[in-house]
């Protein structure tokens, strides 16, 4: 490290020591090349996947349980598609090359995420803009379907209303909305960067303000037959994408809260 870094990263330790550490983590990844996988801190937390296969046959379960939701949704989308906080833009790329779709459009409000999906995911049919969720610039009725993983824990409950309407509002009548969180009953509530974690009672009462059709999932773990549920994270350290279910039943005990939601109220 040079001298300026050295001194910026000290001012952000004094300032904010769990930043430091994401920064930390992130330059070491950049100049060794350690991981295929990193967080990145650009406007709260960023996953980045350099190599989807390797990411995916790693037994880290932030990326895998990342991974899985994307893989989850590919065979529900169609038409033109909107991924509301994309990120880095891997699992948008992703369904740009592996869902049934005739483009998808990638939005974040980190300049620093989209500049790196630009540069790494390329697709015909793709496109990145830097966007904030709560002030979408499409017009009324746009997209056919609507893809929104992780992003409600970084808003406030006020922000998380504006971001919901947004979506309605620039979602076709007959489109569809497959949004995710993760479930505050059995957090960990150990992350900086979440300003509200959301329950699933919780989660399903603030979609049902804005759709009429809201059918909830949950996303659990399982091994030897049986589900981890409220107890998920003592299986993390020891896991596969085979590890990873998508459930319909005992939603209120999952890591994971995902759902499908249709008949948006105009």
């Amino acid at each position: 490290m040079n001298k300026k870094i050295l001194v910026d990263l000290f001012l952000q330790s004094l300032k904010n020591p769990v930043k430091a550490s994401l920064y930390i983590l992130s330059y070491i990844d950049k100049r060794l090349g350690i991981t295929e996988t990193a967080m990145v801190s650009g406007f709260g937390e960023r996953l980045v996947v350099k190599n989807l296969i390797k990411a995916k046959n790693s037994n880290d379960f932030v990326v895998l349980a990342h991974i899985q939701r994307y893989e989850w949704c590919s065979t529900l989308i169609k038409g033109i598609v909107l991924d509301a906080g994309c990120g880095s833009g891997y699992g948008t790329f992703f369904l740009a090359k592996n869902s049934n779709i005739k483009a998808i459009v990638g939005v974040d409000i980190s300049s620093q995420a989209i500049n790196f999906a630009r540069k790494y995911f390329k697709a015909n049919n793709l496109h990145f803009w830097k966007m904030d969720v709560r002030n979408l610039k499409f017009k009324d009725n746009y997209f056919d379907a609507i893809i929104s993983f992780d992003v409600l824990k970084h808003l406030s409950e006020t922000d998380q209303e504006k971001s919901i309407h947004e979506l309605r509002r620039v979602l076709k009548p007959e489109g569809t909305l497959i949004i995710g969180c993760p479930n505050a009953k059995v957090s960990m509530k150990n992350n900086p960067f979440h300003l509200k974690e959301l329950t699933m009672s919780e989660f399903q009462h603030l979609l049902q303000k804005y759709f009429d059709d809201v059918k909830v999932f949950g996303q659990d773990l399982m091994k030897h037959g049986k589900r981890a549920k409220e107890k998920w994270f003592t299986l993390i350290n020891d896991i596969s994408i085979t590890n990873l279910i998508i459930v319909e039943d005992d939603c209120d005990t999952c890591f994971g809260l995902l759902a499908i939601c249709k008949k948006p109220i105009k």
